[in-house]
């Protein structure tokens, strides 16, 4: 067989193998005819085809596939160490940290303005530190008060003072227990 001095499109090819107009060259179908490469070419399509045409439908799905993937019980020290199964998160995470740090080698912003967005930014965590610090100073200056208003309440009303240390027995019991079942505590 010889070579072609203009060869079919391989999509021209299916077209016509498929009994459907050629898309590139209008004339495909006349030159495969006097082309016994092209020929040959349009030949195998329609085999492909054939073959393709002659296989089952669709699949079934196999039953309980997902039970048996799920994975049943924690990764274990050597998979934790494994490479390839933090490979993604380590590359996403090492791409984030390249784009940050190109985005702050970026000259778009003057040192005058770096500055000012720093100070703008720090402007909530002072603001955090001031009312965490009056808050602390209210505490300790209220507390003492606090303290002698309640004991002055338990000597004028004996009953009350015992009904309230009475109290703090099952206060103090379910408080353990809620503590014990907090994640993290066993």
């Amino acid at each position: 067989m010889t070579e072609c001095r203009r060869p079919l499109d391989p999509i021209d090819a299916d077209a016509l193998a498929a009994g459907a107009e050629p898309v590139y060259a209008a004339d495909a179908a006349v030159h495969a005819a006097g082309c016994a490469a092209c020929g040959a070419r349009i030949r195998a399509a329609r085999g492909l085809l054939e073959a393709l045409d002659g296989l089952p439908g669709p699949v079934e799905g196999l039953s309980g596939l997902a039970d048996r993937v799920t994975r049943l019980r924690a990764f274990s020290s050597r998979e934790r160490r494994t490479y390839a199964l933090w490979n993604a998160p380590v590359l996403l995470t090492a791409g984030l940290a390249g784009a940050g740090t190109a985005l702050l080698t970026l000259p778009t912003l003057s040192a005058g303005e770096q500055v000012s967005v720093g100070v703008a930014a720090s402007a909530p965590l002072v603001a955090l530190v001031r009312s965490a610090a009056r808050w602390a100073l209210d505490f300790l200056t209220l507390a003492p008060r606090g303290l002698e208003a309640l004991s002055q309440g338990m000597r004028e009303e004996g009953t009350l003072g015992l009904v309230a240390l009475a109290l703090l027995v099952p206060v103090g019991l379910a408080l353990s227990r809620v503590l014990l079942r907090a994640p993290g505590r066993r």
